[in-house]
């Protein structure tokens, strides 16, 4: 019995080696995520030089928040570095390679989600700690009613926000790698993961009450509750309902991309 399961287990490891050595290979992942954490610390270092210190309302002035706020438009390329990592294979035809070498379609998309999920789990969190320390670094100058804006990793709920906002990030990454399962299309799973932005306008016009529980099932909104220390309005999800609501945003799409792969021909 032995054979069989350090066949399979290296089988494993091989297919692993193989999705990383594809998504390394690619100069633009590189160049797209240190673009994605330049953005990321540059936009939290303007928000948190332009805060206006007269007459702030500390029950909702969020210093964690002020600091990921490039991550609101960073999530858009973790969606496509998610997306590409399967929909460029269908564009050259390589897939039909990676199919062919592994019949086993389910154990391909497996490796594909596991790898590109590491990366983008860690290139996520340390975007949003560099954004954090950055931000923080330039609300330590300042002060209101004769106390500090900025907060450290040991003030309540930051080190949660901080790291919350990192594994949106990795989610993010996971439901555009869903998405380019599911559509094999670039352009297509593209403009899908663009729908993460068009569901919270949908959702407003729609349902416009504050109290509406239609929004504790928006994406963003959830991404948005998870990188926050203050509570937000309503119709936003709490910090457990956002965590359960990424994690099923990631598992319905990916389970689906499973169902279709091997139903659809290459």
């Amino acid at each position: 019995m032995t054979g069989p399961t350090v066949s399979a287990a290296t089988r494993a490891r091989d297919l692993l080696v193989s999705e990383w050595t594809k998504l390394r290979s690619v100069r633009s992942t590189y160049l797209a995520l240190l673009g994605a954490a330049a953005f990321a610390v540059g936009v939290g270092l303007f928000s948190a030089a332009t805060v206006r210190t007269s007459h702030l309302d500390w029950t909702t002035f969020d210093p964690v928040n002020t600091s990921l706020s490039g991550l609101l438009f960073v999530q858009l390329v973790f969606g496509v570095f998610g997306a590409l990592a399967i929909t460029s294979e269908y564009a050259t035809g390589m897939i039909r390679t990676t199919f062919a070498a592994v019949p086993r379609r389910r154990a391909v998309l497996a490796a594909k989600a596991t790898v590109t999920g590491a990366a983008g789990l860690v290139a996520g969190e340390v975007i949003s700690f560099a954004a954090f320390f950055g931000g923080q670094l330039v609300l330590s100058g300042k002060h209101s009613s004769g106390r500090q804006l900025s907060v450290t990793l040991a003030d309540p709920g930051v080190l949660r926000a901080v790291a919350g906002a990192g594994f949106y990030l990795f989610i993010v990454t996971l439901v555009g790698l869903g998405l380019g399962a599911i559509i094999r299309h670039t352009a297509g799973a593209i403009a899908a993961v663009g729908l993460i932005f068009i569901q919270a306008l949908i959702v407003n016009a729609v349902f416009p009450e504050p109290d509406s529980r239609a929004g504790h099932y928006v994406l963003l909104w959830a991404g948005q509750s998870i990188s926050s220390i203050r509570t937000h309005v309503t119709n936003y999800p709490s910090v457990p309902s956002a965590f359960a609501v990424c994690v099923a945003y990631a598992a319905v799409l990916l389970a689906t991309a499973g169902f279709l792969v091997t139903r659809r021909d290459a």
